[in-house]
């Protein structure tokens, strides 16, 4: 854990040129080092100015040189993103004027920032838990509108409020057992163990959908990777550019044209998709054709999604062939391109391969709203109904996992009969796991190395 009591400062804009560029500053003594940088146009200082409010100014070096012209935001705790005091130098976005007025703030008296810090303040200061705060990065990282409403949905406390409200279930469960156990003269074992099979098994159902959902939570935070391979001059370039609205890949008529690797995203309603234009799979002599070549098969066989792309203007292949009896297992379409063109294939070729057939044009865009609709559909089978809350963290979602494994056993030992002390252990366990998910019931070690992963100046 980083010490809370000093006062940190990082640049919060991405480095390089821009219209503005912001020094974040968030401590006890935040206001004071501005004070020794900033020199207002009016007469108030900075310890005078009222919260949440900004002034026009200039920052000043030790020999009284003028850095730059900068507004000042003032946010005074507890009322901040770290709930301390904060002070944002918004500067001209250029290199220099950052890194100059960043060193001068540094010289008088704050620390350079880790990554993370802020929003671990946030944290560590209560101001969100550590559900919240992980989400911050979601928003920051999101590849889609769907990834990015998950992630807004989380920062408002929708998964720490469904979190919680099943840790209290478990600690009333919790409570009946210990209850029983300590007052066996009661006789009321027969009774609680037939409420707890039966609250066990709703609050095992409500975990069984939470993980069902994660998957779809998972795919619109991280998204899909579809491969895109096929013999040289099939037309998978010209597919890629298709998808993405854009000029992206080379496009001839001399096959073999692509020979490395081309990875691009784009959204499709609201998913995220990772475009893989691959080497035509063929046999070659050519060296650096054949290093294509492997790199297109690691890929399919890391593919979430392949299209196979067949000219449909040629009969097909002995590599088409093979290529199609290779992608067998997995998420598969085999996309017929140049429907423009005569029909030079024979369909009862096809007969063998059970892969949805798309017919596509990609030249003209004959075709491609069903190819991109298909994308989607294989994405989130069943749809996105059935939960309020999608679980997309990785972290989040192996907890969750964990603690269904745990009611599990306990449901078990209770329906063998053994002592209703081995219940409570297991049932406690899924207590603290879930607890792991908002940092109620988390070592320092974990936190640490989740804010680590956070960008600096965030």
């Amino acid at each position: 854990m980083y010490d809370i009591s000093d006062t940190i400062a990082a640049v919060a804009t991405p480095l390089g040129e821009s219209g503005i560029g912001i020094i974040r500053i968030s401590g006890p003594e935040a206001y004071e080092v501005g004070a020794k940088v900033f020199r207002p146009k009016g007469k108030q200082g900075i310890k005078e100015y009222k919260d949440r409010t900004i002034h026009f100014g200039t920052i000043v070096d030790e020999g009284g040189e003028e850095i730059d012209e900068v507004l000042v935001l003032i946010m005074k705790e507890p009322h901040s993103y770290t709930a301390e005091n904060i002070l944002e130098i918004q500067c001209h976005g250029g290199r220099q004027p950052i890194a100059s007025i960043l060193q001068l703030v540094l010289r008088n008296g704050a620390r350079l920032a880790e990554p993370g810090e802020f929003t671990q303040r946030a944290f560590l200061n209560g101001r969100i838990d550590l559900a919240q705060a992980e989400a911050v990065m979601d928003i920051i990282q999101a590849k889609s509108r769907q990834g990015l409403s998950a992630a807004v949905s989380q920062l408002e406390g929708k998964l720490s409020k469904l979190v919680r409200k099943m840790r209290t279930d478990l600690t009333d469960l919790i409570t009946r057992l210990e209850v029983t156990v300590d007052y066996p003269e009661e006789d009321l074992e027969d009774i609680v163990v037939r409420d707890m099979i039966g609250a066990l098994t709703e609050m095992k159902e409500k975990i069984r959908i939470m993980l069902a959902q994660s998957v779809k939570g998972r795919i619109i935070r991280d998204g899909v990777t579809v491969a895109i391979v096929g013999a040289p001059n099939a037309g998978k370039s010209s597919l890629l550019n298709y998808l993405l609205s854009e000029e992206r890949a080379i496009v001839t008529d001399i096959p073999g044209t692509t020979r490395d690797i081309l990875e691009e995203w784009v959204s499709i309603q609201g998913i995220p998709f990772q475009l893989v234009d691959t080497a035509g799979i063929r046999e070659t002599i050519d060296v650096v054709e054949t290093i294509g070549v492997t790199k297109a098969r690691e890929y399919l066989e890391r593919a979430d999604i392949v299209l196979v792309v067949v000219d449909r203007s040629k009969a097909l292949t002995k590599e088409d062939k093979c290529l199609l009896q290779s992608v067998k297992g997995k998420q598969v379409a085999l996309v017929l391109n140049k429907i423009d063109l005569a029909d030079g294939i024979k369909h009862e070729e096809l007969s063998e391969f059970s892969y949805p057939l798309i017919l596509v044009s990609a030249k003209n865009g004959e075709g491609m709203e069903e190819l991109e609709q298909f994308l989607v559909d294989r994405s989130l089978q069943g749809g996105m109904n059935g939960y309020d809350v999608l679980i997309t963290n990785t972290r989040h979602i192996e907890l969750v996992r964990q603690s269904l494994a745990a009611l599990e056993r306990a449901e078990e030992t209770i329906k063998k009969g053994m002592p209703l002390d081995f219940a409570i252990i297991d049932i406690r366990e899924a207590w603290d796991l879930l607890g792991s998910i908002t940092g109620d019931t988390i070592h320092d070690d974990i936190v640490g190395e989740i804010f680590n992963r956070f960008c600096l100046g965030k």
